[in-house]
């Protein structure tokens, strides 16, 4: 028996309340950075001149160099250890939290050196012409004094979301968002320090956002702890190899970037490179939500992988191409009704050619979002599924020839609105790709959701070998026993062990209903996922309650020799296991129970 919709009666299922829950944070960290740089090019064009817009374009190449040396390590991380949190295995996730640190760390303060001793063959690598190089180069040493923050705060604020730290995610985004503003008053507008100003303010408040999100890992209450002597060294190459594919695509949009500067140089000249670099800072924020729901789906998808649970990797996508669609649809026809304030905002005269190179260009983006959203869900599912190498082929696709082919084909006829059209044509051709893919590894056009997502039956667990049902009340525990009982026999486990199987689900998710949903007034449930492989059944409860490790009580109660009935079921179930193992980092609390066949 396999139910693959987990839900509850008042019609809110897990997987959809983890990924909208989830989804504004993402979306928050993504928009973010863009809306710095947009900070940073209003002050730019209000308080210095427009050629200073240009100029804070040509840096953003760099801004996503930086982007894909840090999601090599947020990529790989991120895919391991949502696949060992899956697995039940949380040294080795705490031990891949201690290598991420140190290896970004190093990073950083390379990076920072070669900005500062180099910054001027950068700016050259970067295209800055010799009227333009001087204050590049300034902009480059300012802005390398955050690099390091700027770094760990990528990461930090990921794994924040795995200790349910969102609060603090987002207090720290406001903090940085506001301190940027403010540093750049002070240091462009009032301190008269121009383009130097604009780099210090916004390495400033990249400083101020690190220190909010790291000061939660000098508390007790942190779950991940730092340890140079248990980093996780071996697993480096499979983090990279991991995490190198969706690099590519931000290293590749910055090779574009270089080359679509130079052509729009060439034919649309310096209102078409400005047009370009005002879009730039603003296009994050526009697909900030597609990148969010594929950064979310990574990681969900990655645990579900680990846990081997083929029907909530199916349902999540269900969510994602509903509802999910159906925000990215209402954000396109925002994006197109709001385009000519948005271009407004870096361009004040509305009568002139560069405004209206800018809205063009955000009304032809605002018309790609919905198909943006699925080439990003794909790729980042791709990249959880680790196939690496369709993943580096659609990075590079995407990120470069997909954009540069057509404007190099166009932009001779049609100057920059060939650049412009460029766009959607390459989005739809990148989302052609996977497709492709999975018809050419199926050999044949897949039949249904599962095989599009390449679940086929070699993949984890097949369906009679894993049950998955939802408990809302105790009436449905009961009934759930039984049902693991009769699932168990079903699969040729033991009389004995298919009874043990079923009395730990009845003890512990009675336990969790009785008193975890006593606790608050909000709607719970527990979510059973039952896997049978030879000999052995796994037992995974899933609750949204309070937070609550029955290992420690246990560890108490089993010293309690006065009452040796005290939380007897606690007892009996770490008696009969061969492993209980709690986690709670996704704002779930998970336990996981081994039992194996000793005969």
């Amino acid at each position: 028996m396999n139910i693959p919709v987990i839900q509850t009666k008042d019609g809110k299922d897990i997987i959809s309340s983890l990924f909208f829950k989830f989804l504004p944070i993402q979306v928050m960290i993504v928009a973010m950075s863009s809306i710095n740089s947009i900070v940073d090019g209003v002050i730019a064009g209000q308080f210095i001149d427009a050629t200073t817009v240009g100029v804070v374009g040509l840096y953003y190449s760099m801004v996503n160099l930086l982007g894909a040396i840090g999601a090599v390590l947020l990529g790989g991380t991120s895919v391991l250890c949502g696949r060992y949190m899956g697995a039940a295995d949380k040294e080795k996730t705490k031990n891949i939290f201690s290598l991420n640190i140190t290896v970004t760390l190093i990073i950083g303060v390379a990076l920072t050196l070669i900005s500062v001793f180099l910054s001027g063959p950068m700016a050259v690598v970067l295209g800055a012409t010799p009227e333009l190089k001087a204050p590049l180069v300034l902009y480059i040493r300012g802005y390398a004094i955050g690099i390091i923050p700027l770094l760990l705060g990528q990461q930090i604020a990921s794994f924040l979301q795995l200790e349910q730290q969102s609060k603090r995610t987002y207090v720290a985004i406001g903090a940085l968002i506001t301190s940027n503003v403010l540093f750049d008053i002070f240091f462009v507008a009032i301190l008269k320090w121009g383009i130097l100003g604009l780099a210090i303010a916004t390495s400033a408040s990249n400083l101020v956002y690190f220190l909010i999100l790291a000061q939660y890992y000098l508390t007790d209450k942190a779950q991940l702890k730092y340890s140079r002597h248990n980093i996780a060294w071996d697993v480096l190459p499979d983090v990279i190899k991991i995490g190198i594919p969706g690099a590519m695509l931000v290293f590749c949009l910055s090779m574009r970037g270089l080359v679509v500067n130079r052509i729009l140089i060439t034919y649309a000249g310096n209102d078409g490179l400005s047009a370009m670099s005002a879009f730039n800072m603003i296009s994050g924020l526009l697909i900030s939500y597609c990148l969010g729901a594929g950064a979310v789906v990574r990681m969900l998808a990655s645990i579900f992988i680990g846990e081997k649970n083929v029907a909530a990797i199916k349902h999540l996508f269900k969510i994602v191409f509903t509802k999910g669609l159906a925000l990215t649809v209402a954000l396109a026809v925002i994006v197109i009704l709001l385009s000519g304030q948005i271009s407004g905002i870096f361009f004040p005269d509305k009568g002139s050619n560069v405004f209206n190179m800018a809205k063009e260009l955000i009304i032809i983006y605002g018309l790609c979002i919905p198909m943006i959203l699925f080439c990003v869900v794909s790729s980042n599912y791709m990249q959880a599924m680790q196939k690496n190498v369709f993943v580096n082929i659609l990075s590079v696709f995407d990120g470069f020839f997909s954009m540069v082919i057509p404007s190099l084909v166009l932009a001779p006829i049609l100057g920059a609105r060939g650049v412009w059209l460029a766009n959607p044509i390459g989005i739809f051709l990148t989302a052609l790709l996977t497709p492709i893919y999975c018809i050419f590894t199926m050999k044949r056009v897949p039949k249904n959701l599962g095989e599009w997502l390449l679940l086929s039956d070699g993949f984890g667990i097949r369906n009679d070998q894993c049950l998955n049902y939802t408990i809302n009340n105790m009436d449905d525990v009961a009934q759930t026993s039984e049902r693991v009982h009769r699932f168990c026999e079903d699969n040729g486990i033991s009389q004995k062990l298919s009874y043990y199987s079923a009395l730990c689900l009845e003890e512990m998710a009675a336990n969790v209903v009785d008193h975890g949903f006593a606790e608050d007034n909000k709607k719970h449930s527990v979510d059973i996922h039952v896997i049978c492989e030879g000999k052995d059944v796994q037992l995974r409860i899933k609750d949204d309650c309070v937070p609550f490790n029955p290992e420690e009580l246990y560890e108490m109660v089993s010293s309690d020799e006065e009452d040796p009935l005290k939380n007897v079921g606690i007892r009996i179930v770490h008696e009969l296991a061969d492993e209980v193992i709690y986690q709670n980092m996704i704002g779930l609390n998970v336990l996981t129970i081994k039992l194996r066949d000793s005969h």
